[in-house]
Order: structure tokens, then sequence, then C-alpha cells
């Protein structure tokens, strides 16, 4: 999706005097409950925390009860009764050691943020076409090492999640294809919101993964 989007960003970022050196992604977002979830209905009734508009989204799709709130908050408001789910990556669940309040994991692989690193297009046209030439090749590099970085970190987060009690429910076939078909409508419904350059990226999308 990144890959059919690069000519769009690039285009957008323009009108804003950017250009971007190199990306960097995060894991993608699974769920983390107090009971096991293993298909879409499971969902329904779960109040999650969320940190976006997509979140948001899935829970209105879904039945789920979703909160936008600062992961700091997230502790006292389980305490309180007000949350008993939230969706982030397995990175974030070590960090937030997770398995002292929720049992159960499911890498859903709701969201997968980019991070973009952007200059200035004024400074970056003033530098010298050698320097410049030097950075793309760097950050080329960058792009590579962090898209990978990001797989390494997943599969080292998840362990650490199993080995402080954490279980981990995997997303079968029929939860799976249940999942494509919501990811499907919530992606057509925003691409009518976003105009034609997101409908056409999304048209190409579906082409090539067959849906």
């Amino acid at each position: 999706m990144y890959q059919l989007s690069k000519e769009t960003y690039s285009k957008v970022l323009k009108r804003f005097n950017q250009i971007t050196l190199y990306t960097s992604v995060w894991p993608f977002s699974g769920i983390y409950t107090q009971r096991p979830i293993t298909s879409e209905a499971d969902l329904k009734g779960l109040k999650m925390r969320v940190y976006d508009g997509t979140g948001l989204a899935f829970g209105d799709a879904t039945g789920i009860a979703a909160r936008k709130m600062p992961f700091s908050e997230v502790y006292p408001a389980m305490k309180a009764g007000l949350l008993d789910s939230m969706y982030t990556s397995s990175v974030s669940g070590v960090d937030a050691k997770a398995w002292e309040v929720l049992k159960y994991f499911t890498p859903i692989n709701i969201v997968g943020p980019v991070n973009m690193i952007n200059v200035n297009l004024d400074v970056w046209n003033k530098l010298p076409k050698n320097i410049r030439a030097t950075v793309l090749e760097i950050a080329a590099q960058m792009e590579d090492e962090m898209w990978n970085l990001a797989g390494d970190m997943d599969r080292t987060s998840r362990a650490k999640l199993e080995e402080n009690g954490m279980e981990l429910t995997p997303v079968d076939k029929k939860f799976r294809s249940e999942l494509n078909a919501l990811g499907d409508k919530l992606r057509s419904e925003w691409a009518k919101k976003a105009g034609s350059d997101a409908q056409n990226i999304l048209k190409e999308y579906s082409r090539i993964v067959g849906r």
C-alpha cells in the first residue's frame, strides 16, 4: 500500500514545500483483551482504548465501545471499569507491561503506522547536488533497515508478551476473512471522503491482492 501511495504523498508534500527522505513503519497493531477473541462477533461489547480515527471507525463497525485516550490514562480507566481492552502494537504492549492488566493478545494487524522523515524543500535545494545524492543514498538504506527492524521488533515483543504470561490468540482463516471484509468496507468509506487519488490507489491495491 505504501509503495502505491508514494507518488501521491510526494505530490501532496510538495504543496507544503517538503520532501520525504525516508520512512519507517511501526509493527501492526493488535488487540489486548481479558477474554479470547476468535471472531468478529467476539469483538462486540468490548470497551476499548484506541488512538486514532481508524480505531473509532473500527469500533463503530463492530459494536466496540471505542474511546480515544492517551496511553497514560489506560490503566486508571481499566481499574475504574471504563475499559477492558486496547489496541496497539506488540512493542507498545511490552512497554506498557500489558500483561499486568490484560490476558490475551490477538494480532489482527488493523493498523501499520508509517512515520516520515521530511525536510524543507527550500533548504534541501540549497544543498550541493553531490550532498543531496549522498543523503538520498543513505536515506534509502535507512528505509530498508527501519522497515526490516519493525518485523524484528514485532517478533521479539510477541515473545516477551508470552514470557510474561500473556496468551497470543492466532487469527484463523475464517476470522481473517471477516477482518479483510471489514477492512475493505472501512477503506472504501474512507476513500469516498479522501478523493480520487485515494480511490485509485485502493483500486490498484485491490487488483494486486485479488479482492
